[in-house]
């Protein structure tokens, strides 16, 4: 593989992980991509910079593409431990903070959407084994007691980078499901719709607002395509890849 098309398949996997809302765990992503780079020799680990900017070659495609030029300056990262100057200035060399962060998953917060009438152990089982892989995620039934829901799940919403949303064939009846995934499609997350159930989208069948139409019709779903054990654990799997882990 010569080093346009290392460069190319870097860009496309780091550019589908999304940009985390936490500062500090976008200081995180990018220095650990940083590393990813330097490691797989698209960039040494000295870089170079102007002590705001991050500059140098295939570094400056993946900054424009990635985070469309408002990212964490070099300083920040420097002030984290990431990156260490030069004597005299004129550049930083990656440390090993950075390069240890390539042993970590990244931080991943997840809300599970679901209806609790006919997908609730299905969500437990989900949230069972996101958490067993480390992976922060959500469900509604760990709102606070007397907590207004409505504004509850819509801050949390804002707060997290992926929405998984559990679908079965009476899930669109529910308007809370709808809210969720217009709240998390207003807030730019990362939608993973997972199918079970027997459902099947028929775009006639739903009066659904037109972005959440959009989305369920034009989002490559995860499918639990029989209704057993094997079943659901094969759409696990699938899940899982998402977030780059092979169970």
């Amino acid at each position: 593989m010569d080093r346009e098309e290392k460069l190319n398949k870097f860009l496309a996997e780091t550019t589908k992980r999304p940009i985390p809302n936490n500062p500090v765990e976008r200081i995180q992503v990018l220095a650990r991509d940083l590393a990813e780079g330097a490691t797989i020799g698209l960039w040494r680990p000295g870089i170079g910079s102007d002590r705001q900017s991050i500059v140098g070659l295939g570094i400056d495609v993946y900054l424009a593409q990635k985070w469309n030029g408002n990212y964490p300056k070099a300083d920040i990262l420097e002030s984290y431990g990431y990156l260490q100057a030069y004597p005299g200035g004129g550049g930083y060399n990656i440390t090993r903070e950075a390069f240890d962060l390539l042993n970590e998953h990244q931080a991943q917060h997840i809300f599970i959407s679901y209806k609790r009438s006919e997908s609730s152990a299905f969500a437990m089982y989900v949230l069972t084994r996101l958490k067993q892989e480390k992976l922060e995620a959500f469900v509604d039934m760990s709102l606070v007691p007397g907590e207004d829901w409505h504004a509850g799940l819509e801050e949390r919403i804002k707060e997290y980078d992926y929405l998984i949303a559990l679908i079965g064939k009476e899930t669109l009846k529910s308007d809370v499901c709808i809210k969720e995934l217009g709240w998390a499609i207003e807030a730019g997350l990362t939608i993973i719709p997972v199918w079970h159930n027997g459902f099947k989208y028929q775009p006639d069948k739903w009066n659904l607002p037109p972005k959440v139409a959009d989305l369920i019709g034009a989002t490559h779903a995860i499918e639990v395509k029989e209704e057993s054990a094997s079943g659901y654990n094969t759409a696990m799997v699938e899940l899982l890849n998402r977030f780059g882990i092979t169970p």
